[in-house]
């Protein structure tokens, strides 16, 4: 009764890192001999992690009751359906030390490839927000500043600088009427994209937009190539591989695109018209899988697609990183040039005529 409550639970998902590496133990397990009645419990006490640890010993202890290591992975509720798939796979075809390292590797991957992402975007959006406050800095302190300065110098204003007076002071209040009606817009647009269908919008924009959806794409295909590799290694039929695979995605929107295109395969069509027809992909990804289906050797062709994606996905994100970073330091600094500009000149002009 106490196992079963505990199953109830809804627990915390591990980290791509953290699966990476209990995988690789795993593989150590299984390679040195050692079954899952003997290996896990082993296992569990040298995991310092302590839910992880705890997860194991239930896990261990569900396994001596006779379940076999996919049902006691799965009663847990700690892993992710794809690890729950292949271990049922390597338990099936007594591969489990294989099928072990082969996810880690798998996760390595996936770790490095959203630590890649987050990367290429959190400096961006920093600097950005930084130019922000830079600019509403200027606009609304120290432009506002020189303007009493002026005036206190006396003499003729020019146009063009009461011109930008006149506007930073209306700007304050033009900032407060956009903020009460922008709070309230945001907070209903973060609610409606927390929907399923509000969710499957914004997963659309991030497939279909002309700045970073190319980007995006190429992470989808290298997802979607990694896994199929991995399942294709592990001894699973393609097709079935690739109903497995298509829940890695992370996305609503390409999720459903490749429920659609799963249904198209079973009623005959091949995976790369499949893959073609769902509009996501890169048109050099449909090619390798069609070059595949031609040759036969389509389970060679997915370990290739699965590395030159995989590191044309590593270079766009450094080449995404690498242009967008000088392109808002390029507008920030025109920005600011401008305003500062805007306000020296007619305060060097001023004084030089007081002069």
């Amino acid at each position: 009764m106490e196992k079963a409550k505990s199953s109830g639970k809804k627990k915390k998902k591990l980290s791509s890192v953290e699966l990476s590496l209990l995988c690789h133990q795993m593989a150590l397990v299984f390679q040195s001999g050692a079954n899952p009645v003997e290996g896990l419990p082993l296992l569990a006490e040298d995991i310092s992690h302590p839910e992880l640890k705890a997860a194991l010993k239930s896990i261990s202890e569900s396994i001596i009751d006779g379940m076999t290591m996919y049902q006691a992975f799965s009663l847990d509720g700690s892993f992710p359906d794809y690890m729950l798939q292949m271990i049922k796979i390597g338990e099936a075809t007594g591969t489990l030390d294989t099928v072990m390292e082969n996810l880690s590797e798998y996760y390595e991957t996936e770790a490095e490839l959203n630590k890649r992402v987050r990367n290429a975007v959190t400096y961006p959006a920093v600097l950005a927000v930084l130019m922000i406050g830079v600019i509403c800095l200027m606009v609304l302190k120290v432009i506002p500043m020189f303007g009493e300065i002026v005036a206190g110098l006396g003499g003729q204003v020019p146009k063009e600088a009461a011109y930008l007076f006149q506007f930073t002071a209306n700007l304050q209040k033009v900032l407060l009427i956009i903020a009460a009606i922008a709070v309230p817009v945001i907070l209903l647009l973060s609610i409606f994209f927390k929907t399923p269908s509000g969710s499957r919008i914004f997963d659309r924009i991030k497939v279909h937009n002309p700045i970073s959806g190319s980007l995006y794409k190429k992470i989808i295909a290298s997802r979607l190539g990694l896994g199929l590799s991995l399942t294709t290694r592990s001894g699973m039929h393609l097709v079935d591989g690739f109903n497995i695979v298509k829940g890695l995605m992370r996305n609503r929107y390409v999720s459903a695109k490749l429920d659609e295109a799963s249904r198209k395969i079973s009623e005959g069509e091949s995976l790369s018209d499949a893959i073609r027809n769902t509009g996501i992909f890169p048109a050099m990804f449909v090619k390798m899988l069609r070059t595949g289906e031609r040759s036969g050797n389509i389970e060679g062709m997915i370990g290739k697609i699965s590395r030159v994606y995989g590191k044309e996905a590593e270079t766009s994100l450094q080449r995404f990183s690498r242009l967008i970073e000088p392109a808002l330091v390029s507008v920030l600094s025109v920005v600011l040039a401008a305003l500062i500009l805007s306000v020296l000149l007619p305060l060097i002009s001023m004084m030089s005529s007081i002069g």
